[in-house]
């Protein structure tokens, strides 16, 4: 069987006995050129997904990687020299050398070399001109893809060295073939390949156009002072005036361009090897290719030990040493070694005879040397790797002092002295990334083995801390010992990490000798910082802690912090927080605990909890990891229990926290509260136990769990009793009476908290004196207790303190807005809303911001402009959706269905409810009786009138029970018009006695949110009815309004209105005794609409008209409304059940919001299906919308207070 030939170097290609096998589709040729690109070689899943659709994958991007998978196979069973395995996460193609031209490219190119080496330069030759042979154009032509176009410039560059060497030994061996054409077309693709331009240029002046040769310089130098900010080196410039001066040595083929000006000895190469295994630092190559263009000509390479600083230099040395022809010379200065650190004599000494200079003629003072140093620098290109600095003062007699000249140091400290002298481009030298760790371990143990076990690679990689000289180690140990890469993992993992990485025999190869060079390094007050920072639990810390850790004067603490960071001992990652990585802070955990006795250790451990614990302003969101991790490393100890205090104020704030990465997991703390109960039932100090049971009712509150919130209030208020002061503020008391508020149990949580706002007023603390009133204000309100609440939210504002989260005031000025308008106070309450806004102005929380617009909607939908109070709900629904307050998204979500039901939007008022099914566990007695008003309500609409009554009865005994009187007055109008729209007027009339019992009780208007809503429909309704011609139907607009309004007193009124309608038209239809509203109403639509259809078309106009506002500057009536309306009727002619849906829309008159809306497609879709052939404004499209409302609905308006903590709501 033939085997299958592919190609890469020029299109894709792959043939079967000569013959081309095509590839059709986007993903198979993309498939086999990554393959390809690296054959034999492990290509993970992501690649291919990356090569393939780059940055935007579909989500089936996996299955169609698997399923083009299988396609390739199919492909390659034809072949049975290849074959395409799966391995791990991803894929390996095996081919043999001679199935792929880039293999017999690369194989040929490597035989000339070795015959050049050999001094068999016609051989070569023809091995050169084979491999270039194999070309048929740009690698993987036509196919794009940052995975393919990389992998393919990789051949190119290859390719135009192959075409440089070929070129070369065709001058050299004056064969008389032309390769001007060629080396223009490298120079195409290639403009910055300087060889490639002194062969032009020598090919151009053999032929004879020595013009054209100084051109191509003049390109050259051109493209890269423009493009690079950098000169041609010396060899080109050299090559330039020798042809400037028609140099005849230039004619002879076997000679190099001559070197004017170098001196005998060849130029020194001291650069030691390049490391095979360099993996990744592209961002610190590209800092260093700076230093060839203008700019700073040193740079410091700074790092730990161990982060590969030396081997990033030699590799970038290696990578430009042909911009430096005049040599590259190195010193490693020993700043960090066992033996003494070399002096700047002996440095300069060693470079003086690189470059020539004879040893007795060598300075032997340092100044003098050094100048001497400068001179033979002076006007050469020289690279100069000043390696393993300890100080400024080693490196300064080193470096050159002319541009062309580039000196990099590598050291620990990052030698700000240095800085203050010379211009200097600063690299840090940090860890690697997870994937370029495992690329270095794959590199050092071999493909296969990570292929086989990618988990424990990256494990390793972790544990490793993406330290270089971690990961040598790790590689070396692999590679001498018979472990797995997971047993090795493991062992890590271990509790003396430092201990593992090692190798045997070598005491110098470890990570902690590397660290211990620089720890020997400090100053003795350097040392202590270092050591009591590494005491410190968590992942980082801030300045502030640091200085508290000493007992200097904070400027001191700051400046040793600031020479630890100079020296890498800790990161300043953000400005003000710090860092260790991660192995060295073990190393310094480990020496801390040889240093420091017990008595130093706990004292170190009250130092910091005494920081964290002090004051109460809130910490910033990165000190919770810090203070989880200091508790559960220091449980039990004495004091430690203070920290509890602040884990409470995240645990109350977590829930509403703005950040997406927030760090707050209440599963976590969950944990923590239970650790810290189990220690502090058994401490001897009751605080202990109080701070435990308080965080573990904290955790429960914002959890939704209330029961257990209640238990453990209940305990943290036991425990505190126990205690010389008690519940001195009150603020425990008040912790438990904002769960028995949630709980729907007031008036255990009125006497609690009676009681907490007096020791609250000893205490003499004004932030939770502020907390106190304003929870038993709250409390007061929804018992209907209005001037009580009032007094105390007025007293909370007047108190203006601050608390952990900023100015308390917002707290009762929230609640009082609610309050004015429950009192139908709706101006005050606007007021007051404008005022919390100013308040709010720069303020970062979120939370805060939600319940401002949640109160803003309460204040819109009060004053009637609903389209205002549904864009405050949806905003203030967002932020709470954003910070991840669960009991308040419910709330608002349930005014959001509730508004939208007094609109007609049914479906988006169920579509509500459901989405938020998932919060289930954080529904709270007050949310489930919010809840079941709105589901009485819906299923009303919906005439499932069982489930309306039923949820109907649940609400107003929730809310009888609580109690809370004002919202079961509004939940028993609710049931009452359930009842109506069932046809069972006897319930309904009892229910509506009853809420307006209640409402008297309160001293409330029956409508006390809406009245204007019902006086401006009411003016539209008369509106509409002055709009009919003479001796037209009156009155019936005016009772429409009456009707949607739900005004149970006014019914008789709407009758009456409604029976002059038919009068007037001369109309009869039968009624019920007594009668029955909603009968009584469907009947007059069917008679109306049945007879009268053009009337009513005027009707209906008047009313659109009078919604829209055009009846504020007189009766008028749009005629094209009229028309449109009237071509609407006609079509409807033979829809009668469609007609009495549509009357419903005679009760637009309140809903102005509602005509001026845009259709939706869903609605545009609806009206199609029923309505074909009508063409409508648009306008009338959002009052078609509404046909589904029912005008015997209540339009209830919801209020749903966001009651509770204010330390947490």
């Amino acid at each position: 069987m033939a085997p299958l030939d592919f190609g890469i170097l020029g299109p894709l290609q792959l043939t079967w006995d000569g013959v081309p096998v095509p590839l059709p589709g986007r993903t198979l040729p993309r498939l086999f050129a990554v393959l390809l690109l690296e054959p034999g070689t492990v290509v993970p899943l992501h690649r291919l997904v990356d090569a393939v659709w780059g940055e935007d994958p579909p989500a089936t991007a996996k299955r169609q990687i698997q399923n083009t998978v299988a396609t390739a196979r199919g492909l390659l069973l034809r072949s049975g020299t290849s074959e395409l395995e799966t391995v791990g996460d991803g894929y390996r193609l095996r081919v043999r050398p001679e199935q792929l031209d880039a293999l017999r490219f690369q194989r040929a190119a490597r035989i000339a070399r070795e015959q050049v080496a050999a001094s068999e330069p016609e051989a070569a030759l023809t091995s050169l001109r084979e491999a270039l042979d194999l070309w048929r154009g740009p690698a993987l032509a036509g196919l794009t893809g940052r995975f393919i176009e990389a992998g393919a410039l990789r051949w190119d560059e290859e390719r135009a060295a192959a075409e440089e060497a070929r070129a070369e030994l065709e001058l050299e061996l004056g064969t008389g073939v032309s390769v001007v054409a060629d080396l223009r077309r490298v120079l195409d693709r290639h403009p910055y390949r300087q060889h490639a331009a002194e062969l032009l240029m020598t090919a151009l002046y053999r032929e004879d156009r020595p013009a054209e040769a100084l051109d191509a310089f003049e390109a050259i130098r051109r493209q890269l002072a423009d493009e690079l900010g950098i000169d041609p080196g010396q060899r080109l410039k050299e090559l330039h005036t020798a042809i400037l001066r028609d140099d005849p040595e230039l004619q002879a083929p076997a000679k190099a361009p001559p070197a004017a000006g170098r001196p005998a000895l060849p130029a020194p190469a001291q650069l030691p090897a390049d490391s095979v295994h360099f993996t990744g630092r592209s961002g610190q190559l590209k800092a260093l290719d700076a230093l060839l263009g203008p700019g700073p000509q040193v740079a410091v390479l700074s790092g730990i030990g161990g982060s590969g600083k030396t081997t990033l230099a030699l590799h970038w040395a290696h990578r430009v040493r042909e911009q430096f022809p005049d040599g590259q010379l190195y010193v490693n200065l020993r700043g960090f070694d066992r033996a003494a650190p070399l002096t700047p004599l002996d440095a300069l000494a060693g470079f003086l005879r690189a470059l020539g200079v004879p040893t007795e003629a060598i300075p032997s003072d340092a100044d003098e040397a050094s100048a001497l140093l400068r001179s033979r620098l002076a006007d050469t290109r020289t690279l100069v790797i000043l390696d393993n600095a300890r100080n400024s003062q080693q490196v300064i007699p080193l470096l050159p002092a002319t541009a062309g000249c580039v000196a990099v140091v590598t050291s620990r400290s990052r030698l700000p002295d240095l800085a203050a002298l010379r211009d200097v481009r600063q690299v840090t030298v940090g860890a690697l990334d997870g994937d370029e760790s495992v690329r270095l371990l794959e590199s050092l143990v071999g493909p296969e083995r990570v292929a086989r076990e990618p988990e424990a690679a990256q494990r390793i990689a972790q544990l490793c801390a993406g330290l270089p000289l971690a990961l040598r180690i790790v590689g070396t140990n692999l590679d001498g010992q018979h472990l797995s890469l997971a047993e090795t993992a493991t062992a890590l993992e271990g509790r003396d990490r430092l201990a593992h990485l090692a190798v045997e025999g070598d005491p110098t190869m470890t990570v902690a000798a590397a660290f211990d060079l620089s720890y020997q390094a400090l100053e003795p007050e350097e040392e202590l910082l270092y050591l009591n920072l590494a005491c410190v639990p968590g992942t980082d810390f801030s300045k502030d802690l640091a200085c508290a850790l000493v007992t200097w004067e904070p400027a001191s603490a700051e400046r040793l912090l600031a020479n630890l960071v100079a020296a890498h001992r800790v990161e300043e990652y953000r400005p003000g927080r710090y860092r260790f990585h991660d192995l060295v802070r073990e190393y310094a955990r480990q020496k801390a605990e040889a240093a420091f006795d017990p008595a130093a250790i706990q004292r170190l451990r009250e130092q910091v909890v005494e920081w964290y614990a002090k004051g109460t302003a809130a910490l910033p969101v990165e000190e919770y990891r810090n203070i989880v991790a200091a508790f559960l490393e220091w449980n039990g100890h004495p004091t430690v229990s203070r920290l509890l205090t602040r884990l409470v104020a995240f645990a109350d704030a977590g829930y509403r926290e703005e950040s997406t990465d927030s760090p707050y997991e209440l599963p976590e703390l969950a944990k923590v509260a239970q650790l810290a109960i189990e220690t502090g039932v058994e401490s001897a100090e009751p605080m202990d136990a109080v701070r435990a049971y308080a965080l573990a009712d904290a955790v429960a509150y914002a959890s939704g769990e209330m029961h257990q919130s209640k238990v453990f209030a209940e305990k943290t208020l036991e425990n505190l009793r126990r205690t010389p002061h008690g519940d001195a503020t009150g603020k425990a008391r008040n912790d438990l009476a904002t769960t028995l508020i949630q709980l729907g149990r007031y008036r255990e949580a009125v006497s609690l908290l009676r009681e907490a706002v007096v020791a609250a007023e000893h205490s003499g603390k004004r932030y939770v004196q502020v907390e106190v009133l304003t929870s038993l204000g709250t409390v007061l309100r929804h018992m209907g207790i209005f001037a009580e609440a009032e007094a105390l939210l007025l007293k909370a504002r007047e108190l203006d303190a601050s608390g952990p989260d900023g100015p308390t005031t917002v707290y009762p000025l929230l609640t009082l807005t609610g309050l004015y308008v429950d009192l139908g106070r709706i101006s005050a309450a606007d007021e007051l809303c404008r005022e919390i806004g100013e308040m709010l102005r720069g303020h970062p929380s979120q939370y805060y911001r939600a319940r401002l617009y949640f109160r803003q909607s309460a204040v819109h939908s009060a004053d009637g402009d609903l389209p205002r109070a549904e864009a405050a709900l949806l905003r203030g629904l967002e932020l709470v959706e954003q910070v991840s307050s669960w009991r308040h998204q419910l709330l608002y979500t349930y005014a959001l269905a509730e508004l939208y039901l007094e609109t007609g939007q049914f479906d988006a008022a169920r579509e509500a409810i459901v989405k938020v099914e998932h919060l289930g566990r954080y529904e709270t007695s007050e949310t489930l009786a919010v809840k079941a008003r709105v589901l009485c309500r819906l299923f009303a609409a919906d005439g499932r009138m069982r489930a309306a009554v039923k949820y109907g009865r649940q609400a107003v005994d929730v809310f009888a029970a609580m109690p809370d009187p004002l919202r079961q007055a509004r939940s028993l109008g609710a049931l009452a018009d359930a009842y109506a729209a069932a046809g069972d007027e006897e319930e309904a009339e009892i229910h509506r006695a009853q809420a307006a019992s209640l409402y008297s009780a309160l001293n409330l208007d029956p409508r006390p949110i809406g009245s204007r809503s019902f006086q401006r429909a009411a003016s539209r309704g008369r509106a509409a009815d002055a709009a009919f011609p003479a001796g037209g139907p009156r009155g019936g607009g005016h009772a429409d309004g009456v009707v949607f309004l739900g005004d149970g007193g006014r019914r008789e009124e709407a009758l009456a209105a409604y029976r002059r309608v038919l009068e007037a038209l001369g109309l009869e239809i039968a009624e019920t005794d007594p009668p029955r509203f909603g009968s009584f109403f469907q009947r007059f639509r069917i008679a109306v609409w049945g007879n009268h259809r053009q009337v009513r078309a005027v009707d209906l106009a008047a009313a659109v008209d009078a919604s829209t506002g055009t009846a504020g500057r007189g009766p008028q009536v749009d005629p094209g409304l009229v028309e449109a309306v009237s071509r609407l009727i006609e079509s409807l002619r033979h829809e009668q059940e469609a007609v009495i849906q549509i009357d419903a829309i005679l009760i637009v008159k309140h809903a102005n919001r509602i005509t001026q809306r845009i259709l939706t497609p869903q609605e545009q879709a609806l009206l199609q299906e029923h309505w074909t052939g009508v063409d409508l404004p648009g306008d009338i499209g959002g009052v078609l919308r509404a046909c589904g409302i029912n005008p015997l609905v209540l339009p209830e308006e919801a209020e749903p207070q966001a009651k509770g903590r204010h330390r947490r709501d």
